[in-house]
């Protein structure tokens, strides 16, 4: 089978005439932006310890878009380090109040 320029899909020319070339590899699911607006909305919430556990399409997204999980959250303008510290700190809290039997 050969390519026929009538069996493949229509790409439109931009406004120079040229028709821009398409990209390789399976389209974005979440933009680079949106990742970082939910990273932002979730440390809001104080919500940025265990996401692979809660939210683990957004944290597979931000690791394959910056490498890492941290990187994510900093280029977000949040502190990944303070954050991890902080669930650290409510956990010993939270045993510390539980009775033990």
């Amino acid at each position: 089978m050969y390519f026929d320029e009538t069996s493949a899909p229509e790409r439109r020319a931009d406004e120079n005439g040229s028709i821009p070339a398409r990209r390789r590899g399976r389209p974005l699911e979440m933009q680079p932006d949106e990742v970082l607006r939910r990273i932002g909305e979730m440390a809001a919430q104080g919500a940025l310890f265990r996401v692979h556990l809660d939210h683990p399409a957004l944290y597979a997204r931000a690791r394959r878009l910056f490498g890492s999980w941290a990187e994510a959250v900093a280029r977000a303008g949040h502190d990944h380090g303070r954050a991890v510290n902080d669930a650290r700190r409510r956990s010993v809290e939270s045993r510390r109040r539980t009775p033990s039997l």
